[in-house]
């Protein structure tokens, strides 16, 4: 059953970011999962996040992921980040990561 990678949201606790990850099964269920990230840098924290869905195999695709970064108590949607994950996800993809 695919799973797509439908958002995720980054922000700072504890000196480092946290990832909470809303997942979409084909059936339309939704889960929500939460990766903490060994990184106080958003674009190291979301190659990360995107190494980190691939092996374990959280997500089949996240090529239409909406990435909104926790800055000042708002969220910002920022595509960079989204396309730092994706190219992260793909690359550990093609390199056999993908434990699913």
């Amino acid at each position: 059953m695919r799973r797509e990678l439908e958002q995720a949201f980054l922000r700072r606790r504890a000196g480092r970011y946290e990832a909470l990850l809303v997942i979409e099964r084909e059936s339309g269920a939704r889960e929500r999962t939460t990766v903490v990230l060994g990184s106080d840098d958003p674009r190291a924290a979301s190659r990360a996040l995107g190494r980190q869905v691939a092996r374990a195999g959280l997500a089949d695709d996240t090529s239409g992921v909406r990435l909104r970064v926790e800055r000042g108590g708002d969220l910002v949607d920022d595509i960079a980040l989204a396309e730092l994950l994706t190219a992260a996800f793909e690359e550990e993809r093609r390199r056999g990561g993908d434990a699913s």
